[in-house]
């Protein structure tokens, strides 16, 4: 911690050729204002006021982390911090897990294309159940007005020369065959995966103490959950050769366990306490 930014660092070794670090973000649950804002924006960001003051410090208590009155700003204050912190690392991406807005606006959608036109290193970006919600509090497929900010919000994939990180929208914790197929189509090439999703997977250890502590809503891979969910954590869980690492947020909290005893999943904290992760891969 640098008396705002609450920072862990996650250091995995593979023997690879050069060292890569990635900076994840998640949970920042913005609700932005610009000069175009719309009454409905307007509103939103009041909701969201009334709505996370209390939230976020709850999140923190429960997590043993820390949720005090610096963190009363605009969360696009704080998120800009971290991204500049991903900038002062070097990293070779920035990787954003999933409810990044509090819901699909106008306003939350400008500040996005915006922040990534002017940002100079590759943004990753794997939506979260947020990004199904509308101005009107809806759960819709919203994934066109995503265009210009995430080529592909189902499954998407970028090439890091030794590694590959592939994103899958898990938010909704409903898998489809194409996202099953996407992941089978990459694990049968040649390069090391990070996977990257919002929800995290319910699997092995870390699967096991989580669902102690949380509700089964947090995790895909549980009780009512769709076929195709088991489908997806056995794909992940039987290739542990090939995946690196699991990256997830969605629990407001950083949380880390074996998935195999070659595999750890872990989540990263809230970004509205200035939360992010350091992903060092050498």
């Amino acid at each position: 911690m640098d008396n705002f930014l609450q920072v862990k660092r996650t250091v995995i070794d593979l023997g690879t050729e050069k060292e890569y670090r990635f900076f994840q973000i998640s949970d920042m649950h913005m609700a932005c204002l610009d000069e175009e804002s719309s009454q409905t924006d307007i509103n939103d960001h009041k909701r969201f006021h009334k709505q996370w003051d209390s939230l976020k410090r709850d999140f923190a208590k429960d997590a043993g982390e820390l949720c005090d009155e610096r963190y009363d700003v605009e969360p696009n204050i704080i998120f800009e911090k971290l991204a500049k912190h991903a900038l002062d690392i070097k990293a070779d991406a920035l990787i954003l897990s999933g409810d990044i807005f509090d819901r699909v606006t106008e306003s939350n959608l400008r500040y996005m294309k915006k922040f990534m036109g002017d940002y100079p290193l590759p943004v990753i970006y794997c939506p979260g159940n947020h990004a199904w919600i509308n101005e009107a509090g809806e759960h819709l497929n919203q994934y066109e007005r995503f265009n210009g900010i995430i080529k592909n919000p189902a499954i998407d994939s970028f090439d890091f020369g030794e590694l590959e990180i592939v994103t899958v929208d898990n938010g909704t914790k409903q898998i489809t065959n194409e996202q099953i197929r996407f992941l089978k189509d990459k694990l049968s090439g040649d390069k090391k995966i990070a996977l990257v999703v919002h929800a995290p997977l319910n699997l092995g250890e870390f699967g096991e103490r989580l669902a102690e502590k949380m509700s089964p809503y947090f995790l895909l891979g549980v009780n009512g959950d769709c076929e195709n969910a088991f489908l997806f954590n056995r794909l992940v869980k039987e290739n542990d050769d090939k995946i690196i690492c699991v990256l997830a947020g969605h629990i407001h909290a950083f949380y880390e366990g074996n998935v195999t005893e070659n595999l750890k999943q872990y989540t990263t904290s809230s970004g509205l306490i200035g939360a992010g992760r350091e992903i060092i891969i050498k």
